[in-house]
Order: C-alpha cells, then sequence, then structure tokens
C-alpha cells in the first residue's frame, strides 16, 4: 500500500506528464479528435436515451465539449453545466444551460450558465455525464485536476452513466486511487470506446 504522501507525488506527477502531452497536441489534430470523439459519444445507446445530460464546458486544452451541448440542447435534452456553488468546500452543483450563449465565467475560469438563468437540476436526476479528467485507465479510474469536485458530484449522481472524454495520450496503464476516488462507466478517445465495467 502506498502511503498518502507518495500516492499524492505520484498522482501530482502522472497529473503533469499527461496535461504536458495533452497541451502539445497541434490544434489541427485536436479539431479531428474532437469531431470523433463527440462522434462515438452520441452513438452511445445510453446517451441517445438520456433526457438528462451533465456536460463541463471545455477549456482550451481540453476534449472541446461545445458542439456536444449544442446538439444535446438541439435534440430537446435537459443540459445541465457545472457550477462552483462553494470553493471553500469544493462543492459543485449542476445547473440547467437553455442556450450556449447563456455561458459566462465562472469560478477558476470555467464557464457556466449565466446567473440571472441560473436554475439547479438535483445530480440524482441526471441520466448520463460527461467527465473530465486529467488521466485515465481502463479500469474506469480517474485523476482529477486535485480539488475532488467531480469525487463529491458523482457520489451524488447516483443514477447517471458517467462517460468520460479524453485523448488517447491521457490513458495510463494504472491510475493511482484514493478509497473516494470515483470511477467512470465508459472512456470515449479519438480512437475508441472502452468499457470499464
Amino acid at each position: 500500500m502506498i502511503e498518502v504522501a507518495g500516492l499524492l507525488a505520484a498522482k501530482k506527477e502522472q497529473r503533469r506528464q499527461v496535461l504536458r502531452a495533452r497541451r502539445a497536441l497541434e490544434p489541427a489534430c485536436r479539431q479531428v479528435f474532437d469531431a470523433a470523439i463527440r462522434q462515438r459519444l452520441q452513438k452511445l445507446p445510453a446517451y441517445e436515451r438520456a433526457q438528462t445530460v451533465f456536460c463541463y464546458v471545455s477549456l482550451a486544452d481540453e476534449p472541446a465539449t461545445q458542439a456536444i451541448l449544442a446538439a444535446a440542447l438541439a435534440a430537446g435534452k435537459t443540459v445541465a453545466v457545472p457550477f462552483i456553488a462553494d470553493a471553500a468546500a469544493g462543492r459543485m452543483e449542476a445547473v440547467r444551460l437553455k442556450s450556449l450563449s447563456d455561458l459566462v465565467p465562472g469560478a477558476f475560469g470555467i464557464p457556466t450558465a449565466a446567473p440571472e438563468t441560473r436554475e439547479l437540476i438535483a445530480p440524482a436526476s441526471l441520466d448520463f455525464i460527461v467527465v473530465p479528467g486529467a488521466a485515465f485507465d481502463r479500469a474506469g479510474h480517474r485523476l482529477g485536476m486535485g480539488g475532488g469536485y467531480y469525487d463529491r458530484f458523482l457520489q451524488r449522481a447516483t443514477n447517471a452513466v458517467r462517460a468520460a472524454v479524453a485523448y488517447e495520450c491521457q490513458l495510463l496503464a494504472a491510475v493511482p486511487v484514493e478509497s473516494f476516488d470515483e470511477t467512470v462507466d465508459c472512456i470515449l478517445t479519438e480512437q475508441a470506446l472502452y468499457s470499464c465495467k
């Protein structure tokens, strides 16, 4: 059993290495990869059935989700995005997004629904969650950014299918895990769909 300090150091080093590889992807390459990931996601039966979809709003070097959000809205799905409700407590909530034009910068520069449009959606009512992460392994273990927001949120989203989106360079042989780390059900990359259950 790796001691806690060693585990944290291992996570930090893996996060650093994977994020460096992700940032090194060429923009043209990234666009092709993003389109492949989106198409793979939209063909998932769990996504097709889902009526309420939670999806992060991507930052510059993450797999892009704006087209995923737009397509889910166009399909008539109820769409929710993250909202950092309490940064000190590490608490994230789901808020409804009715239009991409409602997005404004939120905590840590992460886009979220504008305050005047903000409507909370209970995590337990979500059918499908698009999960971000720094790294993943094929067993569904996830290495996040270190804040624990998604681990705490996923514990409350008990009815949702959890689909991670990532580039192949973010897949590792094994991700170091702690008892509170939440897993995903599948991982979608530009090359494949990996089932983790």
